[in-house]
């Protein structure tokens, strides 16, 4: 009888606890929206800033808009889309270090 009763007490439990958790994202999501749009009525800008990853491995993106940092054997924008120039090759010296 005991199991019956742990069982029902944890299948509430678990319910509510999902309960909170999706209010709280649907009222997160909401406030979000709401600040979005009173930021679009009143002036203030939409747009969002590139991710900049720092690394040697890294090239930024030749759209004006968007500079994006894409890895350097990407051939497209992973944000826009915009084709990429070819990397250069570069011929290296090198020097025997003693």
């Amino acid at each position: 009888m005991a199991e019956v009763f742990f069982t029902i007490f944890l299948f509430i439990a678990i319910t509510g606890i999902t309960a909170v958790l999706f209010g709280g994202w649907v009222i997160l999501t909401v406030f979000r929206v709401l600040g979005r749009g009173l930021g679009l009525l009143f002036g203030a800008s939409g747009q969002v800033r590139p991710i900049t990853m720092r690394s040697p491995n890294m090239r930024a993106c030749p759209n004006a808009s968007c500079k994006m940092s894409n890895p350097t054997d990407a051939r497209f924008c992973r944000r826009c889309g915009t084709h990429l120039p070819e990397a250069q090759r570069v011929s290296v010296r090198r020097a025997a270090m003693w």
